[in-house]
């Protein structure tokens, strides 16, 4: 199977629990946004459940940088990537966009 690169995830609603007394997205839930893309992503690669419980590993963030660009409300929706940028025995390093469906780039995140 081939996976795509980056991986662009199908097209996520902004619930209605995530948006803040601003009116905006809170920015905790751009990261969930980001690990719904990364879930995805890690099991298409074979590193999803199944990976977690038959090798008894897993993945787990220890660094991770967002730059927020662009507000996101309630009544949008986003695609998210994924691009692995490098990786050894145990560590990954991946990039994140988060784009409104329309194309404007609302956030980014390394890790």
């Amino acid at each position: 199977m081939t996976i795509p690169a980056p991986f662009i995830s199908d097209p996520m609603d902004i619930e209605k629990d995530w948006i803040d007394y601003n009116g905006h997205l809170n920015m905790a839930y751009y990261n969930v946004l980001f690990d719904r893309c990364s879930d995805v992503a890690f099991e298409m690669m074979g590193m999803g459940p199944n990976y977690a419980r038959d090798r008894r590993l897993t993945i787990y963030t220890a660094e991770v940088h967002v730059c927020y660009v662009q507000e996101l409300h309630l009544d949008h929706k986003v695609k998210v990537s994924f691009q692995l940028i490098d990786h050894d025995e145990k560590r990954l390093r991946a990039y994140q966009e988060i784009r409104h469906v329309d194309g404007w780039l609302a956030a980014t995140s390394e890790q």
